[in-house]
């Protein structure tokens, strides 16, 4: 067994430090938060939709391949529509076309100064999957759900940067192979996720969100097809990268 994974932290968190000192620089203007376009940051909306799309990479330990660390590329959707002047749905698709995922839940989002707010939220998620590998069909789906808490802050270089905590609650299991159901045993309370994630002007309309999620639980939706035969968390870092409409 090896702990390479967890080396990985400190790494991304150097990386979150020079990228955020590069774009203050790159940016010496200062628009209000109520004026910029994000879908992390946890602010009342000030437009109905608002959109992402983008990709994120998952590095899979060697614990779970069982062969080799292997980073795992999947296509992300990221839609917001406001509710009201503190509330708004959030909703993503993740999708790597044999497995993906869809999320949807609320936020109510409120500012706590001139610079630094908050938002809580409860995300239901539909995961489901399918593969064919030599003659042998494999389904699975389940539902998991990851009540949340997110703590925002403005810096004068319009750059936005959103911490954001989850509670990982798997509630369903559901994989056959051919007609076969394979049983998989899983705790209600798996795990927690943290991201840290950046959002500031791109180019033309546009802008960029950069963030590096860590998920430490006993179950991953993208590996359900593996049927792992221990039951302990593992860790999971992940690289997201999203351009905003």
């Amino acid at each position: 067994m090896t702990n390479r994974p967890r080396h990985m932290a400190a790494p991304l968190f150097i990386s979150l430090v020079l990228t955020l000192t590069c774009l203050q620089t790159a940016y010496p203007q200062d628009i209000p938060a109520w004026q910029q376009k994000f879908v992390s940051f946890p602010y009342p909306m000030n437009q109905n939709w608002k959109a992402s799309m983008g990709v994120s990479f998952t590095t899979l330990a060697q614990d779970v391949t069982e062969e080799q660390h292997l980073r795992v590329p999947c296509g992300d959707f990221h839609l917001l529509r406001k509710l009201s002047e503190h509330s708004y749905l959030d909703g993503r698709v993740s999708f790597q076309v044999f497995q993906n995922m869809v999320s949807l839940g609320p936020r109510w989002a409120f500012p706590l100064t001139h610079r630094i707010s908050m938002s809580v939220g409860n995300d239901v998620a539909w995961w489901f999957g399918f593969i064919n590998v030599e003659g042998f069909k494999t389904r699975g789906s389940g539902f998991q759900n990851y009540p949340n808490v997110s703590l925002g802050y403005r810096f004068n270089k319009s750059i936005l940067l959103t911490l954001k905590g989850e509670a990982i609650m798997t509630l369903s299991i559901n994989a056959k192979t051919g007609d076969v159901p394979v049983t998989s045993d899983h705790r209600l309370f798996g795990g927690s996720a943290f991201t840290a994630t950046l959002e500031q002007p791109f180019y033309g309309k546009k802008s960029l969100s950069l963030g590096f999620r860590f998920i430490y639980t006993d179950f991953f939706w993208q590996t359900w097809a593996l049927f792992e035969t221990f039951d302990r968390n593992i860790f999971y870092p992940q690289l997201l990268i999203g351009f905003i409409f």
